[in-house]
This record gives C-alpha cells, structure tokens and sequence, in this order.
C-alpha cells in the first residue's frame, strides 16, 4: 500500500468575507493569535508525518511565500539583540517542505487540485482547505493523521465528516452513508453539493479534511465545467457510486475561520488556551458578561 506524504492547501481564494483586509492580506494569512491559519494546518500536517507540501496561491501572493522563507533582517536581529525564544518562532516558519504553484484562474477547488497535479505525480495526498482549523486536544489524534491511517490501511480515499443540523445542512457536502463500520469509517454511496433539508442525504456533511487516492487526478480532467467552475463534489461522487470512497468522524474541535463568526471564536477559544493570555482573557469574559 502506498504511504501518504504529500499534501495539498488550495489557498488561492479571494476571502471576499473578509473585505477589505483581504484586499492586501490573502485569507489564509489572518491570524488566531498571533499565527496565520495556515500555518496551524502546516502544524496538523507535520505532526501527521507528512513532509511534502504543496500551496496553491493566487497570482500575487507573494505575503505567503515569505511567510515559509527565510527573513535574514529579522533574524539577524533578533539574534543581536539576544531574543532567542522570538528567535526560534520566526525560525518555525522554515521547518517547512512547501512549493508553491498559482492558479492563474478562478476555476474552483478541483481546478486548485489540478494545479498541484505535477507535484502529486499521481501518487495519493492529503487535501487541507485553508479556513478550517481542527484543534486536536491531548490524547486526540490529528484530524489528517486519523485519514491517512484509513487510506493506508485500506486504499480507499476518504473524507472526515461532521454531523450537523437544521439550515446547517444546506452549507456544506451531504453525504448518503452505505453502512459503517465499529471504529467508525463510513462507506459513502453518494454525496450531494449543499442541498436543501428536504434533500440531504444524512447529517453528515463534508469538512475540509481528505486523503485522496493519486487517480482523482485524472477524474477531474474530465469533469464538466459548470459555472465556469470544476466541481470536485463531481468526483468523489463519482468515487462513491463506485464504493471507493469512505469518511470518518474526527477528534478535536473544527473551526470555521472563513466565517466571521468562527473566526472570533477561534481567536477567544485559542486565546483561552494559552498560558500567555488565558487569565486575560476570562476577565474579559467576566467584564463583557457582566455588561450584557
């Protein structure tokens, strides 16, 4: 069975919900904390083993890039002024395999996929959209890591998948579950693009987590383009009609941070976790609830 040690963030999005800081700062740059986003998925990515990565940018994305190259200025002077610890975070930034690729049209996140396709090389890769962040507690396991160990021991592509509810449903992917087994991986039988209530196919609804088999690749050259957009649902509909893909539910926490509400969610849930900012932060919390 072939391992997983390629991954793929489509980053190339205009975050048109985030006007107009996403005029100067593509959307996967804006931070929890003081971290972009995509540099927490780069983490979920390393502490899954995989070493390989692949951004897809818009044209002119040049801030991303030189967040993962090194800033001599910077760390030379943080070195002089003997700031070791601000040292180490800059140097994190480096540990890094990352190439980067533009997607020079805005054809949707199949045609993304298809940009990364000569560093995929038609071998199998994890799949990371750039506004979802998955915090993986002690004792979880990364929400990828659980996806790769599926595919690894099976050689079926497969989804992480989120119950949710009410007009929920009609935000995400629905996927039609064929049965599942004790650990809980789902065999899929089909999957719809956001449907109404009355036509979801489950609660089950896709997040922004894939391992998916190198032969996908060649699927998506074939897609019709609607809306002048490759849909992706296309394909793993496509895989799940023929029993070849799966899903699994995940550890952890997901949020939605190309959400303006998820994203001040991430910030406040993030902040509570850290020893820096935790004691502020439930002051706040106190004072706001206080003037409610």
């Amino acid at each position: 069975m072939k391992k997983v040690t390629k991954a793929i963030i489509p980053a190339a999005g205009l975050g048109t919900r985030f006007l107009p800081i996403t005029k100067a700062v593509p959307k996967p740059m804006l931070s929890v904390i003081d971290k972009p986003t995509i540099q927490f998925i780069c983490e979920e990515l390393a502490s899954s083993g995989i070493a390989d990565i692949v951004i897809v940018v818009s044209p002119g994305s040049e801030v991303i890039k030189n967040h993962f190259s090194p800033a001599p200025e910077l760390e030379n002077r943080l070195l002089s002024d003997k700031k070791s610890k601000l040292y180490d975070v800059a140097m994190e930034t480096l540990k890094y395999n990352v190439n980067f690729v533009v997607q020079e049209t805005a054809n949707g996140l199949a045609g993304a996929i298809l940009c990364a396709e000569p560093y995929i090389n038609g071998e199998p890769f994890a799949l990371l959209l750039g506004d979802e962040l998955i915090y993986a507690g002690e004792g979880d396991k990364p929400c990828i890591k659980r996806l790769i160990e599926i595919y690894e021991s099976t050689g079926k592509s497969v989804i992480a998948t989120m119950e949710v509810f009410g007009d929920d449903v009609s935000k995400y992917g629905n996927i039609g579950i064929k049965d599942e087994t004790e650990d809980g991986v789902m065999t899929i039988e089909r999957i719809v693009e956001k449907p109404s209530i009355n036509e979801a196919l489950s609660n089950n609804a896709i997040i922004g987590r894939y391992v998916m088999d190198g032969k996908v690749m060649d699927m998506l050259k074939t897609l019709t383009v609607r809306n002048n957009e490759i849909y992706f649902t296309d394909a793993l509909d496509t895989l799940a009609a023929n029993g070849e893909i799966l899903a699994s539910n995940f550890d952890g926490i997901r949020y939605d941070v190309g959400d303006k509400f998820g994203y001040v969610k991430a910030n406040l849930e993030y902040a509570l976790r850290s020893e820096e900012l935790k004691d502020q932060t439930k002051e706040l919390i106190k004072e706001l609830y206080e003037k409610i």
